[in-house]
C-alpha cells in the first residue's frame, strides 16, 4: 500500500485561497467596466449629437412633410445629377425636366451638401442655370459619403426635391 501523505520535509504547493478567488473576479470585472468605458467614450467622442435642432417637433410635423412629398411626385418632374472634379472644386450639374421631358427654365434650386450622420461640414449650394433646365454649383471638394438635398419651386407649393448620396475619394 501506497503512503499519500507528505513528507514533513516536502515543500508545500501553491495553494488557492478564499483572498485569491476574491482579487481574481475583482480583477475580472475591473477589465470588463474599463473596456465598456473605453467604448462608451470611443462611441460618445465620434458622434457628436442630434442632427436636427427639434427632432419631436420635426416629427409630429412629418405628416405634412408627407403630403408636400406625394404632390412633388404628383407633378412628375425627373432629374438628373452628375459630378466632376475641376481642380480643387466638385461641380454638380443637374438636369430637371418637367413630365413631358422638356426642360424646367427660370428655377432657383438651392442645395445643401451634409455628411449623413452630423452637420459638421454641411454647407448651402446655389444652382446656377447654365442652359435650359441644366443647372449647376460648384463647392471645394470634399472627400467621403455625402448627401445632396436639392429643392427646386414648384408650382402652387409643390416643391421638387431630390436626395443623393454622393461618395468622393
Amino acid at each position: 500500500m501506497t503512503d499519500l501523505t507528505p513528507s514533513p520535509d516536502a515543500a508545500p504547493g501553491f495553494v488557492l485561497k478564499g483572498w485569491h478567488v476574491g482579487l481574481i473576479v475583482v480583477a475580472f470585472f475591473a477589465a470588463v467596466i474599463g473596456v465598456d468605458g473605453a467604448m462608451a467614450y470611443r462611441a460618445y467622442a465620434t458622434f457628436p449629437g442630434e442632427v436636427t435642432a427639434k427632432p419631436y417637433e420635426e416629427g409630429i410635423g412629418f405628416n405634412g412633410e408627407i403630403r408636400r412629398r406625394a404632390a412633388a411626385r404628383a407633378l412628375g418632374w425627373t432629374a438628373s445629377l452628375t459630378d466632376r472634379r475641376e481642380g480643387g472644386f466638385v461641380v454638380l450639374e443637374m438636369v430637371l425636366r418637367d413630365a413631358r421631358g422638356r426642360p424646367l427654365t427660370g428655377l432657383r434650386p438651392a442645395g445643401a451638401l451634409s455628411r449623413t450622420v452630423t452637420t459638421e461640414g454641411a454647407r448651402t449650394l446655389a444652382f446656377v442655370e447654365i442652359r435650359p433646365g441644366a443647372y449647376a454649383a460648384r463647392t471645394p471638394a470634399p472627400s467621403g459619403l455625402w448627401t445632396l438635398d436639392v429643392t427646386a419651386p414648384g408650382p402652387g407649393g409643390a416643391d421638387f426635391q431630390m436626395e443623393q448620396r454622393l461618395v468622393w475619394p
